[in-house]
């Protein structure tokens, strides 16, 4: 009895000192993106610096702007029902797009094995940023990166509102001229 009651005695006075350190690399996780763990200090690192990037948006969805529009673009249902009418949401979605002023927009595309998604944010007359994410049952979900594209023009949109062909339901033709960019900055 008396050995045990040393040995928790010890333990006691001694945890406190072995406690585990969280702060260095050793406690960090490693995300894999870049082989290197992070959550540690690295090597002449600013520690604003690294703070900044671990808080840098991956997607469009993660930037404070506004959505104007009640639902996704759904497309009516891409083709299936050009002789449908555009619903309220729908209509709003192309009244944006030919305001051209700072905006998000999401259109959904629903597969019997997947979910599409295809992001816009408006930044400015003719210009928008675009992301594509989803997921499906074969490969989980996924994450595209961002694109600045320049959007078509006006009239465009203003003839969509009108009479929607199958070019205005595809939101893949809603753009020309798109660049991938090295990292996303929310617009603002």
């Amino acid at each position: 009895m008396a050995r045990l009651v040393s040995l928790l005695l010890a333990v006691l006075v001694l945890a406190p000192a072995c406690a585990e350190d969280t702060t260095g690399a050793f406690g960090a996780i490693d995300d894999g993106s870049t082989g290197a763990a992070t959550g540690g200090e690295a090597d002449g690192a600013d520690d604003g610096e690294t703070a900044e990037k671990d808080d840098a948006p991956r997607s469009l969805l993660e930037c404070e702007i506004d959505v104007p529009c009640e639902f996704p673009f759904l497309g009516a249902n891409f083709d299936a029902s050009l002789g449908a009418a555009l619903t309220a949401s729908d209509l709003c979605v192309f009244a944006t797009l030919a305001s051209g002023e700072p905006a998000l927009i999401e259109t959904v595309a629903e597969f019997s094995d997947a979910t599409a998604r295809l992001d816009y944010v408006i930044v400015g007359p003719g210009e928008t940023l675009r992301q594509a994410s989803g997921e499906s049952d074969a490969g989980g979900r996924w994450l595209k990166g961002v694109y600045r594209c320049e959007l078509q023009p006006r009239e465009f949109f203003t003839a969509c509102m009108k009479a929607p062909s199958s070019e205005c339901l595809d939101p893949e033709a809603w753009v020309v001229g798109c660049d991938p960019l090295d990292n996303l900055v929310c617009p603002g």
